[in-house]
């Protein structure tokens, strides 16, 4: 699989007050991510936050405590 520009998801889980990070670095756009069939994050998740570019993992680590 071919490696692009990371893609950075904040979420929260359905019954949980933890945020997760998840990366994707084979996806060329966010657009499957967010459709509601998605089966790239677990199912209910809230997504917090989305950003495209290494950084944000840092950013959003310190932003959410995690």
């Amino acid at each position: 699989m071919r490696k692009y520009t990371p893609i950075v998801v904040a979420y929260k889980l359905k019954f949980g007050k933890k945020a997760k990070i998840k990366i994707f670095d084979t996806l060329r756009c966010p657009d499957p991510i967010i459709t509601n069939r998605s089966t790239k994050l677990p199912e209910g998740a809230e997504i917090l936050d989305i950003g495209v570019g290494k950084d944000f993992e840092q950013i959003y680590r310190k932003k959410y405590k995690i």
